[in-house]
Formats: C-alpha cells, structure tokens, sequence
C-alpha cells in the first residue's frame, strides 16, 4: 500500500510544528510538508491526497492556480471548534473537524477515515449541532418522500460510520447498490454527505438507535 501524500497549509506556527512532529516520520504518510498559506512550495513538490487546513484562517483554503486533480481530501482544525465550524465544514464536504489540540489518536484516526470517504469530528460536536438554534429552513412545496426500507437500512450503518464495502457485506449487496442508494437518500434529503444526515430529524433517530443497539 502506497504511502498518502499529505500536506499541512495554516498561518499557525505552532499548529504547523505540531502536524510535522506527528506526521512527518510516519511512513504511512508521504510529507510534502507544512507552510503558510502565502509560502512557497518547491516545483518538484507532489500532489497531495489529503489537506490538513488552518480552519481559522480562511486565506489557508484558498485555491491554487492550477487545480490539483483529483481534488484532495480537506480536513479542518480549528482553535476552538464549534458547531458554526462544523457546519461550515459539511457545507464544504470536508473530511474532518478538529481542534488544534486534538489527540494524536483522534487526529491520525480522521486521517485514515479521510482515505475511506468517513468523516472525523470532536466528541461532543455532532449533538451541539443538532441542539444549536438554527435558521428555519426555506419553505418547500411539499415534505420530502419517505426512505424505503433498504435506504433506511443502509442509513443506519451509515451513519455508525460503516464504509460503502462494510455495509455492502453486511447487507449482502454490492458496494455499488449501497452507492446508489446513498446517492438518493442524499438527494431526497438535500444534503451532501453521510455526517449531515445527522442533523435531520429521522436519520438522527437512526443514529440514536444504532448507538444503543
């Protein structure tokens, strides 16, 4: 297996020193280093597969001139991460939301999930979201069609954290169906991920149940 490549962008010196010191001599990672968002990196530097960014600074995610492609995988790490933060951050379908001072545990775990399409955030996090006061919604022509029974099925492993392969073998289905099926249930529902099927009524629900099963 062929090492990540993985690159830290933030204006926060001591951030940055920290994600070296953790990442740099993994050799599950390939380092292409950390700098500030206006640093100039070498011409020979690669493309990285996963953005570790400075989510205080917004000049930290600002685009390069020519697009890297594939687009890699963001993850967020913020001082004092809240629930505007993570909000921001499934609006940006980001693989994670971390503080600065996260574990190394918890931040090498949301490396890894990134690789997988899972998304990593604080403990804690996810029920401020679903607690915090919000704007009311635009208003609708009509309620949104209920799931099916399969999409409720795979919505409940989901959003335990299962990748599209594990669901698959638990359901006995192809990882292309459950692919499918989470396409739809994203567009019934208008959202983009599988961590924003949280903040809805039913989905939460599922994730409740999941929890106590």
């Amino acid at each position: 297996m062929s090492a990540l490549p993985l690159l830290v962008i933030g204006p926060d010196p001591a951030w940055r020193s920290r994600m070296q010191g953790l990442l740099a001599a993994r050799g599950e990672f390939e380092w292409l280093g950390a700098y500030a968002p206006a640093q100039p990196r070498p011409d020979h530097a690669g493309l990285p597969a996963l953005l570790l960014l400075d989510g205080d600074d917004r000049s930290s995610d600002r685009r390069p001139r020519r697009p890297w492609l594939p687009a890699p995988r963001r993850l967020y790490f913020y001082r004092r991460p809240d629930a505007a933060a993570l909000l921001r951050c499934i609006a940006a379908r980001a693989s994670a939301c971390l503080g600065k001072a996260a574990s190394p545990e918890l931040t090498l775990r949301a490396i890894r999930a990134a690789g997988a399409d899972l998304f990593v955030t604080m403990p804690g996090l996810l029920q401020d979201v679903r607690g915090a006061d919000a704007p009311a919604p635009p208003a609708v022509a009509a309620a949104p069609s209920p799931l099916t029974g399969r999409q409720r099925e795979i919505v409940r492993w989901a959003v335990r954290g299962l990748s599209n392969k594990q669901i698959a073998r638990q359901l006995g289905i192809s990882p292309e169906t459950v692919k499918t099926h989470l396409h739809h249930v994203f567009e019934r529902r208008g959202v983009h991920n599988r961590v924003a099927l949280l903040g809805l009524p039913e989905e939460s629900a599922a994730a409740d149940a999941a929890r106590g099963s």
